[in-house]
C-alpha cells in the first residue's frame, strides 16, 4: 500500500515553520494540532528559510558541497515526540528549502549568473540536500515511519522554470514520497512534468484557470494529492473564508477527501502563536465541514 493510502480523508497539516521560541512547545503544537506531523522549522531560533539552510545571509556567506549543516533545532525533540506518540498512519513530513530557491539568493548576492551556472548551481544544492535529509529518513525508517518530504520553492516563478523539474530528481531519489511547496504563482506545466506525490500551493492567490484545473486532475488521475492552501496566514482568515475557498475550487477540481489534505498558505513562522493557534482552528473547522455529508456541506 502507498503510505499516503493511509493518511485520513481531509488530514491537515503545517507548511513548516511556527512562530515558537521554545521547541517543545512546537514540538507538542506538532504532535496535537495537526494531523500529520512534521519537523518543525523555528525561523525566532534557526533563521529563515535560506539562513537556516546556508547558515546566515547569503550576501555573508560561501557555500560549498563539504558544508556541514547541523539538524533543525527542533529534531532530537521530534524524535522522542515520535518515539512517545507515533501517528497511528505512521506518515511524517520532513520540508527542505528548494534547491532554485537556496540558487536564486545566493545568484542575487553574487551578481546574476547566467541561466546555464543558475541551474548548475541548483542541480549541485539538490544532491547537497538530498544527502543532507536522507539520513533524517533513515532515521525515521528505523523508527518504522514514512517520509513526506515536501520541497518548498516560493522564488520558482524568479528563477524561472525551463529545465527545471530535473533538478529535484535527487531529492525524489531519497524520499519515499515527495511533494512541491508553491506559495507564489504556479507554473502548471512544470508541475505536470515534476510529477510530485504531492503538490501543496496557495489557493487563494489567483482562481484556478482551464490550465491549473488540467495539472490538477492530471495528478489526481495518477494517484497523486493536493494540499489545498486554504487559509492565509497574514490575513485575518478562519474556516469559513477557508470552507467558501475550496467549495470554490472543488467545483472545478473533482477531488475527494482521499487524495486531499488542508493547510495554510504558507508557513506562520512569521506571526504569533495566538495567529498559528487560530489557523490550526480553522483547518479542523474545514477538514469537519468536508467530512459532513456532502448533500449537507454542499446544500
Amino acid at each position: 500500500m502507498n503510505a499516503l493510502d493511509r493518511l485520513p480523508a481531509w488530514a491537515t497539516t503545517g507548511v513548516g515553520s511556527l512562530p515558537f521560541n521554545a521547541v517543545d512547545h512546537a514540538v507538542a503544537h506538532v504532535a496535537t494540532a495537526y494531523d500529520v506531523p512534521f519537523c518543525p522549522q523555528l525561523p525566532r531560533l534557526d533563521g529563515d528559510m535560506i539562513s537556516e539552510w546556508l547558515g546566515g545571509d547569503p550576501g555573508r556567506c560561501g557555500w560549498s558541497p563539504a558544508r556541514d549543516r547541523e539538524r533543525p533545532r527542533a529534531w532530537d525533540a521530534f524524535l522522542c515526540e515520535l518515539d512517545r506518540s507515533p501517528p497511528a498512519h505512521r506518515v511524517v513530513k520532513l520540508q527542505v528549502t528548494g534547491p532554485a530557491t537556496l540558487a536564486c539568493a545566493l545568484a542575487r548576492a553574487s551578481g546574476t549568473p547566467s541561466r546555464r551556472e543558475a541551474l548548475a548551481l541548483a542541480h549541485e544544492l539538490a544532491v547537497w540536500l538530498a544527502a543532507n535529509v536522507s539520513a533524517q529518513i533513515r532515521t525515521l525508517r528505523d523508527r518504522g515511519l514514512d517520509t513526506l518530504l515536501v520541497v518548498d520553492e516560493p522564488a520558482l516563478h524568479v528563477f524561472g522554470t525551463e529545465d527545471i523539474e530535473r533538478v529535484w530528481d535527487p531529492l525524489r531519489a531519497v524520499a519515499p514520497h515527495w511533494g512541491l511547496h508553491l506559495c507564489g504563482p504556479v507554473p502548471w506545466e512544470t508541475v505536470t512534468r515534476a510529477e510530485p506525490d504531492v503538490l501543496s500551493f496557495d489557493l487563494a492567490l489567483s482562481p484556478l484557470d482551464r490550465s491549473a484545473a488540467s495539472a490538477l486532475r492530471g495528478l489526481l488521475a495518477r494517484g497523486g494529492r493536493v494540499a489545498w492552501g486554504v487559509v492565509q496566514p497574514h490575513r485575518p482568515e478562519h474556516g469559513l473564508h477557508a470552507v467558501k475557498r475550496l467549495r470554490e475550487a472543488l467545483a472545478v477540481v473533482e477531488a475527494g477527501g482521499e487524495q486531499s489534505l488542508l493547510t495554510a498558505s504558507c508557513g506562520s513562522g512569521r506571526m504569533s502563536p495566538a495567529r498559528e493557534a487560530e489557523i490550526t482552528t480553522a483547518l479542523w473547522d474545514t477538514a469537519r465541514a468536508v467530512r459532513e455529508p456532502a448533500a449537507r456541506w454542499l446544500g
